[in-house]
């Protein structure tokens, strides 16, 4: 962990995240349209009928221009998660001084709870996309595949070498991923309303007693 990460999770904050130049803007910008823009005809359109070129020519740009920011048109639809995902890697992987392991995943889960609320909007719209289209589905599974694995990786840390502590860091990975599928589908199908954080909060504290910190602790 670098000097400035490691001092802001001490004080108890959250890492900040790197400034960028002005290329770097311009890029992300550029990005940011794309998957606007493809969001649209996803939905108007359905997934399957959208193609990289509809996607071009609706952004004024080539289909080459296309693929140096998106390998495929899946990679535009799941830009989100994948945001989220290297956000959810960065905060679990910045703990503050002395803090439990299932703690730290805790607090990330929490502060992504708070994004979700902001993208409220563009979540209705993904999982409408999402209702359509079989294919999709299988793709998104993969995303809480990872997030099973960072949690896992995170637990593990903070849990005794022996086998059975490795496995219940585990277990409870996937009791995570679970607990919050269920969270974010009934918050889902209340049209992205209600308090999502206090519904996470209530699932995890659930969980707390399952995680390998927790048992050591009682130990």
């Amino acid at each position: 962990m670098s000097s400035v990460v490691a001092s802001q999770a001490e004080r108890g904050q959250s890492p900040a995240r790197p400034k960028l130049g002005l290329r770097e803007k311009k890029k992300r910008a550029v990005e940011a349209e794309l998957g606007r823009l493809a969001m649209e005809l996803f939905a108007a359109r359905g997934f399957d009928a959208v193609t990289v070129d509809s996607i071009a020519e609706a952004a004024g740009v080539s289909r080459r221009t296309f693929f140096r920011y998106f390998p495929s048109k899946e990679d535009v639809f799941f830009a989100r998660r994948r945001d989220q995902m290297e956000r959810l890697a960065a905060l679990v992987t910045s703990p503050r001084q002395g803090e439990p392991a299932f703690e730290r995943v805790r607090r990330a889960l929490l502060e992504l709870a708070s994004e979700h609320v902001e993208n409220r909007a563009l979540i209705l719209t993904e999982q409408a996309i999402l209702a359509q289209c079989p294919a999709l589905v299988a793709r998104d599974l993969e995303w809480d595949r990872r997030a099973e694995r960072a949690f896992a990786e995170a637990l593990e840390a903070g849990a005794a070498r022996d086998a059975a502590s490795q496995r219940r860091a585990r277990v409870c990975a996937g009791a995570l991923v679970g607990a919050l599928r269920v969270v974010i589908e009934e918050w889902v199908l209340r049209g992205c309303r209600g308090d999502l954080r206090r519904a996470g909060e209530e699932a995890l504290d659930w969980l707390a007693p399952l995680a390998p910190d927790a048992a050591r602790a009682r130990g």
